[in-house]
């Protein structure tokens, strides 16, 4: 039995408490019928979930890369597991998560991450990791860029503006070191961009 569709909307009952008024922009952009990897700028706990409700993905849930220490929290873990969320050890290269996420992609599936791997305040730059260029060179797999409003208060309006998908364009069949990080700042240089959209 599938639960995700009653979680859904159970939770997005919860969230649209705390933002009632929910502006999304550029759902046109959005491919039918094609596995994507979902990658947005993160700044809050809730970004999953806000990108899960931008995307309308409210039947099956996409495969989520976490910090492995979420799925380590008694219950919530498990939940999230069942759901396809997997973990990921910051700061190494973690080859279960990396083979966790090329399967779930060559199953046809969408995975959603976040390049900067962690939460970043508004103004703050940090160096982004190349894991979605990585899967998305490996699998053939477009880029959905999506930007999600960093200042948030409560009860105020959230927006979220969803780009083109992007395909990273190497020379080389086996990029470099540095190819794979001038893709990730491209990338994350189009997220950003967004932002002028809202």
């Amino acid at each position: 039995m599938n639960v995700y569709p009653f979680l859904y909307y159970l939770v997005r009952c919860v969230m649209f408490l705390w933002h009632p008024v929910f502006k999304v922009k550029g759902r046109e952009n959005i491919p039918a019928n094609t596995q994507l990897i979902l990658c947005g700028n993160h700044s809050g706990m809730a970004d999953p979930i806000w990108m899960l409700f931008a995307l309308r993905l409210n039947k099956s849930c996409p495969a989520i890369i976490a910090k492995a220490s979420v799925m380590k929290i008694p219950v919530v873990g498990r939940i999230l597991k069942s759901q396809g969320v997997f973990g990921v050890n910051r700061g190494e290269i973690d080859m279960s998560a990396v083979k966790n996420g090329l399967s779930a992609l060559r199953d046809g599936k969408h995975l959603l991450l976040f390049p900067e791997a962690t939460r970043v305040k508004p103004g703050k730059v940090i160096e982004p990791k190349n894991g979605a260029v990585m899967f998305s060179l490996r699998t053939n797999t477009a880029i959905l860029p999506i930007w999600l409003e960093a200042k948030r208060f409560p009860f105020s309006p959230l927006h979220c503006v969803i780009g083109e998908p992007w395909m990273p364009q190497c020379a080389e069949k086996k990029p470099t070191q540095e190819e794979m990080t001038a893709l990730t700042h491209e990338l994350m240089d189009k997220i950003y961009a967004l932002e002028e959209k809202a």
